[in-house]
């Protein structure tokens, strides 16, 4: 499989229901990350990892082994409305592993991404972008696209982050919505960003997700946050008023900045992979693509994905948007 990323959409031909069902999400990821959807002119392959074991309503995942950690996601999706996450660096069997992700000192029961508002059969719209290396996935949790559109997705994502340390074998991440509560007010935390780089991320609502080990290798999941350069408060990347219109004066363009993941206060650990947020107010329409952005690389298009944190329904002021990278390898 290629590492240039592939978009998922619910609308898509064939493409799988998510709902607040038992099982909805592990079909859901059956799809995307192995088996694909879809025929024809309308397949779509999935992302390129591969299933190593499964259970009822039970499935653990793994991405590249050879050009990524080949880090195990394991998805506990018994439950109505929502499922549990949790990632290792190896696993025996389909419920134990060495070093959880997150740790379970730190989540007993490991991360929860709500799946629905409602325990019932009623679909949910999602989408997604992924590679065999790591995945984002949107997903409309309250069943309010058609109103408001990306503003009323909440975000998720796990895989290998891009490190800033050379020959790291613990980058992995799986992300968190801010509370270990189905559809509390914390959620879509996966991508809320802290102003700064002096924060310390010790409490649920400080941290978008948890990474395999530190910079060091101590054994041990800890917690990150997440910034972004012209972040002018803590919040969703792409919302703040104050910022300048798109497109700016100086270059007549986009002014945009990596999404830095952080072990602690001044100690970044890495990059999440494709992925920029805008220093504008969601300069673009729901998944326009933008090409040609300058400083990437020539033929580079970046996907315009709204999302929400800090509500089950909708909020201008949660409202934000980032860019994620869709022609280049990450």
């Amino acid at each position: 499989m290629s590492l240039i990323p592939n978009v998922y959409k619910s609308t898509d031909p064939g493409a799988p229901q998510l709902s607040g069902q038992p099982g909805s999400m592990a079909m859901l990821f059956d799809a995307l990350l192995v088996d694909g959807y879809g025929s024809g002119a309308n397949q779509k392959p999935g992302m390129g990892w591969t299933k190593a074991f499964t259970g009822s309503n039970v499935r653990v995942f793994r991405n590249a082994s050879i050009i990524g950690t080949g880090f195990f996601l394991r998805l506990d999706d018994t439950a109505q409305r929502s499922a549990l996450l949790r990632g290792f660096a190896t696993m025996s069997d389909i419920d134990n592993g060495s070093d959880p992700t997150p740790a379970t000192s730190l989540k007993p029961t490991g991360s929860r991404w709500d799946k629905s508002s409602v325990a019932t059969a009623e679909a949910r719209p999602w989408v997604a972008v992924g590679n065999e290396r790591f995945f984002y996935l949107f997903v409309d949790t309250s069943g309010q696209l058609a109103q408001y559109g990306g503003g009323a997705m909440h975000p998720h994502y796990a895989g290998d982050i891009t490190s800033l340390k050379p020959g790291d074998k613990h980058h992995y991440v799986v992300s968190y919505k801010g509370s270990d509560n189905e559809l509390s007010s914390s959620i879509g935390y996966g991508l809320r960003g802290q102003s700064g780089w002096s924060n310390s991320f010790t409490s649920d609502t400080s941290t978008s997700c948890f990474i395999g080990r530190n910079s060091a290798a101590v054994p041990g999941a800890i917690r990150c946050g997440l910034s972004a350069d012209g972040l002018y408060s803590s919040g969703s990347f792409g919302s703040s008023s104050q910022y300048p219109p798109y497109p700016y004066a100086a270059n007549n363009g986009l002014l945009y900045a990596p999404v830095v993941v952080f072990e602690g206060p001044y100690a970044p650990r890495g990059f999440l992979p494709g992925l920029y947020a805008p220093v504008h107010r969601r300069p673009f329409p729901e998944m326009t693509v933008v090409s040609d952005v300058g400083g990437l690389p020539a033929g580079t298009q970046l996907l315009a994905k709204g999302y929400i944190i800090d509500t089950t329904g909708y909020s201008e002021t949660y409202h934000g948007q980032v860019l994620i990278d869709i022609a280049n390898a990450w």
